[in-house]
């Protein structure tokens, strides 16, 4: 079985149309894919969401399908059924169920530099190996990329406000 025809065999046992899907994907465009019922959708900030996919590639944990989505500053992860549920309150996120996710044909890829005609392009494309990121896992992922990013900014601002040498306060 080919990737792309692994990911169209993923959309459709989600619940989309078969013709629906070879139809958006031959124009260049991402197909709507029903969400909710095999699995939820986490949507992370950009900037977590890359270093939440560092951290568990890093790790060796399983990722499954996971969509950049450019135009909202967005990382979509693929979750099972019922993250949304437990999913915690965390800055940035939000995990959702029922809906509809806008995915591209599985060779629209981060590495290939292509989007679809909505700028959507896989990190981790579906692979019947892996159909799901654990949500706990990424949760934790999640949670140390936050981290990372606030000791950051932390330094940024002491650098910022350190006194310059040679400045005094007039006194």
């Amino acid at each position: 079985m080919t990737v792309q025809s692994s990911t169209l065999s993923w959309a459709v046992s989600a619940g989309a149309r078969e013709a629906d899907v070879r139809s958006a994907w031959q124009s260049g465009r991402s197909a709507d894919v029903p969400a909710g019922r095999l699995w939820d959708v986490a949507r992370i900030t950009r900037s977590v969401g890359l270093g939440a996919v560092y951290r568990l590639r890093t790790s060796g944990e399983f990722l499954g399908p996971v969509l950049d989505v450019p135009l909202r500053a967005r990382v979509e992860f693929i979750v099972p059924a019922g993250t949304a549920r437990t999913w915690p309150q965390l800055l940035g996120t939000v995990c959702v169920g029922p809906g509809v996710i806008r995915c591209p044909v599985s060779h629209v890829t981060w590495i290939s530099g292509r989007g679809a005609v909505c700028g959507r392009r896989w990190i981790v494309p579906p692979a019947a190996d892996v159909p799901v990121t654990d949500g706990d896992v990424l949760c934790e992922a999640v949670t140390a990329a936050i981290a990372h990013r606030a000791r950051l900014w932390i330094d940024e601002l002491r650098t910022l406000s350190a006194p310059v040498q040679g400045q005094h306060d007039g006194l």
